[in-house]
């Protein structure tokens, strides 16, 4: 296995927990690319190891921890080791390219439900568990939802791909959208990041669909209009994308309205409900459960106050604007700042070529291991110094930029407006508030999403708030 982190090496987990356990007091290994694939891993590890006393001596590049003094050697070692697994990668990844475009792609049968392989590895129907496939898709056309179908397969005491009677909802609406049911196959739906991470592709990289790669379970006919029939239901739903998190688009405030006393993210409440005296407010998710006790504030409180902090902005807007404006523009990037990162790339550059060239000369042997090390030590410290410098003054310059652009935006927002709100529009407060921070419940903080800020207050009123 080459996992890129030791979570995904399990031999050498327990290899690290015997350690912890005495069961021996050295390990001897070919290289540091043979121990740890990223640089975190193996730092992390020797130090565990190096406090139980327990020492890795590294053949390749004749290093023992015990004796090694500076952490700096092994740090840009190991990152040579992940040099070699990025270059391993890009090798498979191109392969898998040149799979893709051919049509040719491979199917996990054993967690995918419906198909065998067979000798040459192409997928055949299983029947049995077709006719379990083709039962989700006759049900859901016949106007059952998801959950509906789920909980009829556990009455019926169906088996699911792990082999258990228990059916997830979110498992029939994947059986439902996977167009390999209609014989087709969509390759690369996933990709694996920089940090060797899977995650659904949106577009990163290019996705290729196959017609007709393999038998069919569902016909072509059915499966699109069962595509249409989802598409619709979550639509009605307020849910326009489909996405499985349905009530992102029915409430705007929805993950916008954070605590200001424990960090956490209010939910939406109804009091009395059914009752002629029903209201709507957000509550702290953590409210009841520990100190927190910030209360609940009405939505109609905070729509309320969200129309006050427009029309606050709307009639100061040129003032409000400029000054702010004028103030980002003063900290823009300058030429003097372009100067600098570019200098500071330069240096960088210069040094990198430095180390890779210390290490390559050790590696040879044209130079004795502590010369090298002390070079590195200055080396690798000068490094540090200067790409924090750099990462920092981007990391700000970056943070200025996009202040400055969504000030913009605003103003166009507002001169898009003819005159005070009377209202609250949920697509307003999409395009100017980033959070509101319940600083105390009659207390609220607008966040703008240029990073001004407007504290409003309000009375408690049984009935209705006065703001």
């Amino acid at each position: 296995m080459s996992g890129k982190n030791a979570a995904k090496r399990p031999e050498f987990k327990r290899m690290v927990e015997d350690a912890e356990n005495k069961k021996f007091d050295m390990i001897i290994t070919k290289s540091i690319s043979r121990f740890a694939r990223n640089v975190q891993d193996c730092l992390e590890t020797v130090r565990k190891l190096k406090l139980l006393g327990i020492a890795v001596q590294f053949e390749k590049e004749q290093i023992n921890t015990l004796t090694t003094e500076s952490e700096l050697m092994l740090s840009i070692l190991s990152s040579v080791a992940e040099e070699e697994l990025d270059s391993i990668s890009q090798n498979m990844h191109w392969s898998n390219q040149r799979r893709f475009k051919k049509g040719k792609f491979s199917v996990n049968t054993k967690r995918f439900l419906g198909y065998d392989k067979d000798r040459e590895g192409d997928l055949i129907i299983n029947e049995d568990q077709a006719a379990i496939v083709r039962r989700i898709f006759k049900n859901y056309l016949s106007g059952l939802g998801a959950s509906r179908i789920a909980k009829g397969l556990e009455a019926d005491e169906i088996n699911n791909i792990s082999g258990r009677v228990k059916w997830a909802e979110s498992s029939i609406r994947d059986i439902l959208k996977n167009e390999k049911y209609a014989g087709d196959a969509r390759l690369q739906k996933t990709i694996t990041t920089a940090l060797y991470n899977r995650k659904k592709n949106s577009g990163e990289a290019p996705m290729y669909y196959v017609k007709d790669s393999h038998p069919a379970i569902i016909s072509r006919e059915d499966f699109e209009k069962v595509q249409d029939i989802m598409a619709d239901r979550a639509k009605s739903r307020g849910n326009v994308e489909g996405n499985r998190e349905k009530y992102t688009n029915r409430y705007v405030i929805t993950g916008t309205i954070v605590c200001g006393h424990c960090g956490n993210t209010f939910k939406r409440h109804i009091d009395n409900c059914g009752t002629v005296a029903e209201s709507v407010c957000w509550i702290c998710n953590t409210y009841g459960k520990n100190s927190c006790g910030v209360g609940r504030v009405k939505e109609e409180t905070i729509k309320g106050l969200f129309v006050r902090v427009f029309n606050r902005i709307y009639d100061d807007r040129a003032r409000l604007l400029a000054d702010y404006g004028t103030k980002l523009e003063r900290e823009k990037l300058t030429e003097l700042d372009n100067e600098r990162i570019a200098k500071l790339d330069e240096e960088i550059e210069k040094l990198i070529k430095q180390e890779r060239a210390l290490f390559l000369i050790e590696e040879k042997g044209y130079v004795d291991h502590n010369i090298v090390k002390v070079e590195h030590e200055e080396l690798v410290k000068t490094l540090t110094q200067l790409q924090t410098e750099r990462s920092d003054w981007m990391t700000e310059i970056n943070k200025r930029d996009n202040r400055l652009a969504r000030t913009l935006e605003l103003e166009a927002v507002l001169e898009a407006q003819n005159g005070n709100l009377t209202e609250f529009y949920d697509d307003l407060y999409r395009k100017i508030v980033e959070k509101i921070v319940v600083k105390e419940r009659t207390k609220l903080i607008f966040q703008l999403n240029n990073g001004l800020a407007f504290e409003e207050s309000y009375t408690l009123k049984r009935g209705h708030d006065i703001f």
